[in-house]
């Protein structure tokens, strides 16, 4: 009775072709997973901008209107005024009197840049007084690690992750690029939400909101609004948790998925092109040993399956040292380039990692056209004549 056809007496005796192969499927699988990596290190980053902090602020900005005021009625600046300053206290009271609403503030803001290695995220934070600071620290779950409160005029805290993505220092400018040298940073906070507070500098801001300190189950602002009587139009800003939510989609999770299809789409042709090429020419020099194999009683079926372990021995020593190559390279990059950023990441990712291993799995079934013609043109030891 004849054995079975040995897969690994060709893997043996082919040294030099197979470890090629390996190499170049391990280097792929490792780039195509690296990509992933730090695509998705950029939407894991803002996740806790998106998705963390509106569950404990929003920010309003309301057209007169919406709030019951028509300017255009009133005849005189000071009829404007008194309107206007009475709409901003029923508004502020008419929040601050519903279940979950800590604290509402109408003041200036300021934004920070979050840098992710791909795309970036302006955020507002309020701009209140030395006195009003600790309560907002508080509500925010934020503490004081390194510096100093703030005392004076155009003092900023920022967070940890900040400070190292933007490169900060205590007693240097905040965010430079866009304020010049009007703010300074006085001390470090550490939050798990992104937690950045300081104190106004003349009308040097990003605009006037009611920022609006919250619980998570009271973080949606039109159901809030619509019981005091106020509905949203479009004219109006509100900066929720529904809002960032939308937002996280249609600028972040869209745009990476988009990114990541379509370069995994174009690094899968052309390694299917690459193997195939390769693989053919495998094919067409064990010509000969096939139709040996024939001659001596090995059925199609057999060369078949041994063809076919012979490309599970490759890919599956290819997954598994390209898995490994992909672990160090993460680790180093980790370390070298995420932390230094303030990112934060994960090096598994199990929806993309089933995207790169279906991408292979393609590939092995795109090769099982010229295996088959291959097959198919065994005769026995007379074609080893031709």
């Amino acid at each position: 009775m004849k054995s079975r056809l040995s897969a690994w007496k060709y893997v043996r005796n082919n040294k030099k072709q197979v470890w090629v192969m390996i190499i170049a499927l391990s280097l792929t699988f490792m780039t195509m997973y690296l990509i992933n990596f730090m695509l998705l290190a950029t939407e894991e980053s803002f996740k806790g901008v998106f998705f963390e902090m509106p569950k404990k602020m929003a920010m309003l900005e309301l057209d007169w209107k919406t709030m019951g005021v028509d300017l255009e009625s009133m005849e005189t600046g000071e009829e404007r005024a008194e309107a206007m300053k009475a709409a901003q206290e029923n508004l502020i009271s008419g929040l601050k009197s519903r279940e979950g609403i800590e604290e509402v503030y109408y003041t200036q803001t300021l934004s920070f840049k979050y840098a992710g290695l791909i795309g970036e995220v302006w955020v507002d934070f309020p701009l209140l007084s030395p006195e009003q600071i600790p309560a907002y620290l508080d509500h925010m779950g934020a503490k004081l690690i390194e510096g100093s409160m703030p005392t004076g005029d155009g003092e900023i805290l920022v967070d940890s992750r900040i400070m190292k993505n933007q490169n900060l220092e205590i007693g240097g400018p905040f965010m430079q690029s866009a304020w010049g040298k009007t703010f300074k940073v006085t001390g470090v906070l550490e939050s798990d939400y992104f937690a950045c507070v300081g104190t106004p500098q003349g009308y040097a801001n990003s605009g006037w909101f009611y920022v609006v300190l919250c619980e998570p189950e009271h973080a949606e602002m039109a159901p809030e609004l619509e019981a005091l009587g106020i509905r949203v139009t479009e004219y109006d800003t509100v900066n929720d948790v529904k809002d960032w939510e939308r937002m996280y989609k249609k600028e972040v999770t869209d745009v990476m998925d988009g990114a990541l299809l379509g370069i995994l789409l174009v690094v899968t042709v052309f390694l299917t092109i690459s193997i195939l090429v390769a693989y053919v020419s495998f094919l067409r020099n064990r010509t000969n040993e096939y139709c040996l194999y024939a001659s001596i009683g090995f059925s199609r079926l057999d060369i078949y399956s041994m063809i076919m372990r012979e490309i599970g021995i490759i890919f599956g020593i290819s997954l598994l040292l390209g898995a490994v190559l992909s672990v160090i390279a993460m680790v180093i990059m980790g370390a070298c380039m995420m932390n230094p950023l303030g990112l934060i990441y994960k090096f598994v990712y199990p929806e993309h990692l089933l995207r790169i291993l279906a991408a292979f799995v393609a590939i092995v079934a795109l090769l099982q056209l010229p295996i088959l013609m291959t097959i198919h043109r065994i005769r026995t030891i007379d074609m080893m004549e031709e």
